[in-house]
């Protein structure tokens, strides 16, 4: 049908029905006519609720991603319409008031992809934008799990991504990256647990001297963290796709980080939302007349006295929401958030804890969760797993009597001795220290000096850890006041530091002194720590780094790496988990072989060459060949500040590959044939000790 007065090249018109409708363009000239193809018009209803309230703060792309079928996924905002690849469309959506569905993301290459990287590009200096959309995944989301992101990762290559609203270490995070490539990222408190939330992630450069990065959950603020000043650059030129739902995560084309679960109401905004903003479009959600309900309970907990503990619900309805936690029946002051943390503690914290959630329709109340709190250990604590144990009491002795005793050398440009190690005191009675001096660089890479003193432990079979050996290592370390040099490892089976094919621990690369000089930008992990683990030609693997400042007051902190070879490490910092951010690779659990056939080395890398000039001291090492839990990394800092160090737990069973081996940390195995019956040695019994299957049933023991 013809449409009275279109005769241009453009037609503008007003849509009066809901609904498609398509149009054609017929256009003629003296030698013939051609029509064009079909261009469709989707007219969907006023927006209401929370869309409305989206609409209103006029962003430059949303995506309802409430398609029932097709293959795109319509931009409401803008000309930024996305395409669909294997996603499950007609999902359940985010709000019980509102019909609009949502999409499901699941596996690789599942996603919203093809989104013009030059429509939404925020390069540069003087551009302030939101991210915001609704999730819902269950817990223990892979790392770069991607909500909303744009470029790609760090596997085997460079990352380049602009921003990325993402899961990292279990909980939600927004970053960006600087026109250096340098992440800035705000790390949520909390992450997907199985319900609707919504996540808003606001950078703000309204403060030219200190960018602001701001990510939000169910509309409460819940992390923060700072930019780059303008004089660097602002954020990185981009000019790569958004997607939605996965990202790449580096040189592979698949696109592998995926979030699996629902997205929901995805929008995009060239502003900084206000607190107050998100907060507003987080409550139209749930309208007028919802009454609070919670959506997942409290947890019970226990720690150590000293650390500390976390109690968060989870809510919705009409807002304002406000909380209130009790003790016992007893209000504490304060605590008025969705999270209630303690910090320090004391006997008198442990009790049953519960809170009432308020909003103007009514008040709901959570069933009792309790804390306990347990006393400081009085003696050792026992740690089975055991492997290795140096303390350092003016010796390198191997106290778990498996001989994996240590060596201290001097290292010099032409010569390589054995010498007597240098103890001073320690957290807990004596430490050792280690030390590399390469003098003053004249010119970058270039040293005036060789002289290294580190303790070698040799090539040793329980710390050979294979493909999918699941191992622990702990240790204090002391560095120098206000250091903030270069990453001269800790402890390392890698030659040279941070990123080769082995395990590395060791300061954050900062400023160094065996680059020549200070790089440029400035380094943002300077006096944290830092730590990878990388099978063969740094293939496969991950990097890590701490917070800035965080080990280097010059007094001892305690760190301990926990590693399931299925998944990324969980670092400990002072008995709690540490905050943390990768820099490189995807997970320490996708390394396959980390075993490099090199001495691992304390104080130095195994040439004892790593041009890297420091020092520290290092007290309490331990290493075990199993994962340690976080009340036994608890027990082991709470016993060290209280000086006293841990001991390995007598005799363990567990399976090494297909067979099944006995684990002790000294000692004579003994068995017998009843539980209550007479012990024999097994005479000349080494561990680990493989046990092989019989009809009779063997009962074992040892012998201290």
């Amino acid at each position: 049908m013809d449409i009275a007065g279109a005769t241009s090249t453009t037609y503008a018109g007003v849509a009066s029905e809901q609904g498609s409708t398509s149009y054609t363009c017929v256009v003629s000239n003296e030698a013939g006519t051609v029509t064009s193809a079909a261009g469709v018009l989707a007219v969907s209803a006023a927006p209401s609720g929370f869309s409305a309230s989206v609409m209103a703060n006029s962003p430059i792309a949303y995506w309802r991603l409430g398609e029932t079928s097709g293959g795109t996924a319509f931009d409401y905002a803008g000309a930024n319409n996305g395409a669909y690849f294997n996603t499950t469309l007609n999902q359940e959506g985010y709000s019980g008031i509102d019909p609009d569905r949502a999409a499901g993301f699941s596996g690789e290459n599942s996603y919203v992809g093809q989104i013009s990287g030059s429509k939404v590009n925020f390069e540069g200096t003087n551009v302030s934008f939101t991210l915001e959309c609704w999730a819902k995944g269950a817990e223990g989301q892979p790392d770069e799990s991607s909500l909303i992101a744009k470029g790609t990762g760090a596997d085997g290559t460079t990352a380049n991504e602009q921003f990325a609203l993402d899961v990292a270490f279990g909980n939600y995070r927004f970053f960006t990256r600087g026109s250096a490539g340098v992440i800035y990222a705000a790390e949520a408190t909390v992450g997907p647990n199985g319900t609707w939330q919504h996540v808003v992630g606001v950078y703000d450069q309204s403060n030219p001297e200190s960018p602001e990065l701001r990510i939000y959950i169910n509309g409460e603020l819940s992390g923060s963290g700072k930019g780059r000043p303008f004089s660097n650059g602002g954020l990185r030129a981009s000019s790569s796709a958004v997607s939605i739902g996965s990202k790449r995560l580096g040189n592979a084309p698949a696109f592998g980080g995926t979030f699996n679960g629902s997205i929901d109401e995805v929008a995009i905004y060239a502003t900084a939302l206000s607190e107050s903003a998100v907060m507003t479009q987080y409550g139209t959600a749930y309208g007028a007349n919802t009454p609070p309900q919670i959506s997942f309970q409290p947890k019970a907990a226990v720690n150590y006295v000293t650390l500390g503990a976390t109690f968060s619900v989870g809510s919705f309805g009409t807002v304002p929401i406000s909380y209130q936690w009790r003790r016992n029946g007893v209000a504490i002051a304060g605590a008025d958030g969705s999270t209630y943390s303690l910090f320090g503690l004391t006997a008198g914290d442990a009790g049953s804890y519960t809170v009432t959630i308020t909003n103007p329709v009514g008040t709901t109340n959570r069933a009792v969760a309790v804390l306990t709190v347990l006393p400081a250990p009085v003696k050792p604590p026992s740690v089975s797993g055991l492997v290795l144990h140096l303390s350092f009491e003016d010796n390198l002795k191997d106290t778990t009597a498996r001989g994996n005793d240590g060596i201290a050398i001097n290292q010099t440009g032409t010569s390589s001795n054995t010498v007597s190690a240098l103890f001073v005191d320690g957290k807990i009675g004596k430490a050792v220290n280690y030390q590399s001096d390469f003098g003053q660089p004249g010119a970058p890479g270039a040293t005036t000096t060789t002289n290294t003193t580190y303790v070698s432990l040799g090539v040793r079979p329980d710390l050979q850890f294979g493909t999918n050996v699941d191992f622990s290592i702990a240790f204090w370390v002391k560095l120098p006041t206000d250091f903030i040099g270069g990453d001269l490892p800790f402890f390392t089976t890698t030659v040279g530091s941070l990123g080769g094919q082995g395990i590395v621990f060791s300061p954050a690369y900062g400023y160094g002194i065996g680059s020549g000089a200070e790089p440029d930008p400035a380094p943002l992990n300077y006096g944290g720590w830092g730590m990878s683990l990388y099978d063969e030609g740094s293939a496969n693997g991950a990097r890590i780094y701490g917070d800035i400042g965080s080990i280097n007051d010059g007094g001892w902190h305690h760190l301990a790496f926990v590693f399931d070879r299925d998944s990324q490490v969980v670092t400990y910092l002072d008995g709690s988990p540490a905050k943390s951010f990768k820099s490189t690779g995807t997970i320490t659990g996708a390394a396959k072989t980390i075993d490099t056939g090199l001495a691992a080395t304390i104080g130095q890398d195994p040439t004892g060459l790593y041009q890297e000039t420091g020092s520290g001291d290092m007290d309490d090492l331990g290493v075990w060949r199993r994962t340690l839990t976080p009340l036994e990394v608890g027990s082991i800092y709470v016993a060290g500040m209280n000086n006293l160090s841990f001991i390995g737990a007598g005799l363990l069973l567990q399976k090494n590959g297909a067979a099944s081996e006995l684990v002790w940390d000294g000692g004579q195995l003994q068995q017998s044939e009843t539980v209550n019956g007479t012990y024999t040695d097994v005479v000349g019994a080494q561990s680990p000790r493989t046990v092989i299957g019989a009809t009779a049933t063997m009962f074992y023991r040892l012998k201290l």
